[in-house]
């Protein structure tokens, strides 16, 4: 008795159990190196993607003026020493709620 095939099919492409993308649909089109004739992977980013990258590389090229601030108040946050003005926490949350709305 001959027994082939056990563990199935080793190259889907060859048989077409397997379709690749039709070039119809711009998300799925492949483009070829030069000159080689291979197919390359192509990443297309939503327009709110690449302002989302934009800001996320801006923000990490910001030089950092504030960490002595920041180091200061949590040494005040730690130590209990911090007293925040909650007024003017107050009046900067409602203009930026006014700000929201004009």
């Amino acid at each position: 008795m001959v027994i082939k095939n056990i563990v199935g099919d080793q190259n889907p492409y060859a048989n077409k159990k397997i379709e690749r993308p039709q070039a119809k649909d711009p998300q799925h089109t492949q483009e070829t190196s030069k000159g080689s004739g291979e197919v390359a992977d192509r990443v297309v980013l939503s327009s709110e993607g690449r302002l989302r990258g934009a800001a996320l590389q801006t923000a990490n090229e910001a030089p950092d003026v504030r960490r002595k601030k920041v180091d200061e108040l949590k040494k005040q946050v730690q130590d209990g020493s911090y007293k925040p003005d909650l007024k003017k926490a107050a009046a900067n949350l409602i203009r930026d709620d006014l700000d929201l709305l004009v």
